[in-house]
């Protein structure tokens, strides 16, 4: 019985831990600077869904009058910016990548259209 209450207990510890306020931020952390090195709508849906676990915890911390609750929302405030951040460093290379194609085609384009011409000139010599 006592080795029972004792398995219990260390479950209900490790479950407790799991769900800690304070991992959900690190792990936020680290999901996020995954995002920033490579980023993919994979990584996106697992920050928001970690953003919403980590203000629903830090409500039943404030429910619960908990003084660490304080703490946890300057972190969540920080970890949006840098989630802002990441995704706007995200779509500036996705814009810069476009560009970039686009500058490609035009390139390719124009060599092609300069064959035409240059080919219609050799045929008249």
């Amino acid at each position: 019985m006592k080795h029972l209450l004792t398995l219990l207990a260390l479950a209900v510890l490790f479950l407790t831990s799991c769900d800690n306020p304070q991992n959900t931020a690190d792990s936020l952390r680290k999901e996020i600077a995954g995002f920033k090195a490579v980023p993919d709508e994979k990584k996106q849906l697992a920050i928001d869904q970690s953003f919403v676990k980590l203000e629903n915890q830090i409500r039943e911390l404030e429910k619960r009058g908990d003084s660490k609750a304080a703490g946890l929302k300057d972190q969540l405030i920080s970890l949006r910016a840098d989630y802002q951040a990441a995704k706007v460093h995200r779509a500036l290379n996705d814009a810069k990548n476009a560009i970039q194609g686009i500058g490609e085609a035009v390139k390719d384009s124009a060599k092609s259209i300069g064959g035409i011409f240059q080919g219609s000139g050799t045929s008249n010599d």
